[in-house]
């Protein structure tokens, strides 16, 4: 019975020390903060490496005749010119998707890895005749390639 009183005695003890660390008053002034529910996340993912890049072109003519619309065999075609003056026959080997054909500009899809050597054999490119291309933008995201701005907009009045 004596091991029991001496277990009672220091419970006694500790409580009566705790209230001397904080007074009551300083509690009821602090606002308790409310607690916003956290809302439920059913999924969450990140893509890393996108598989497509979509790039805007313009199809540029040097001479002084009257230029007709773009077809997509003729886009195609500079567009292969292009990429095997660069690289050879692995230029040639890349596979790229003309999506949209409007006027002189033209919107292609291709293998994200393979953009910036289109961009770089497009970019440079000049056809016997004069004609050639201007990267106008290009996107990971979003198929009107506007992610990169020409600079245009700098020159105008």
């Amino acid at each position: 019975m004596a091991d029991l009183g001496e277990l009672h005695d220091a419970t006694e003890s500790t409580a009566a020390t705790a209230p001397t660390t904080q007074s009551s008053s300083t509690t009821s002034k602090r606002k308790r903060k409310k607690r916003v529910a956290k809302p439920h996340i059913l999924s969450q993912f990140t893509i890393r490496d996108t598989p497509w890049a979509y790039v805007h072109l313009q199809h540029l003519n040097s001479s002084n005749a009257v230029v007709s619309d773009l077809d997509a065999v003729t886009a195609h075609l500079h567009l292969t010119a292009a990429l095997s003056q660069f690289l050879g026959l692995h230029g040639a080997a890349i596979p790229f998707d003309i999506l949209k054909i409007e006027g002189q500009d033209v919107w292609i899809r291709l293998p994200s890895e393979d953009r910036s050597a289109l961009v770089a054999a497009v970019g440079g490119w000049v056809s016997g005749s004069g004609q050639g291309w201007r990267v106008k933008g290009w996107s990971s995201w979003n198929a009107d390639a506007m992610g990169r701005k020409s600079g245009q907009d700098l020159f105008t009045d």
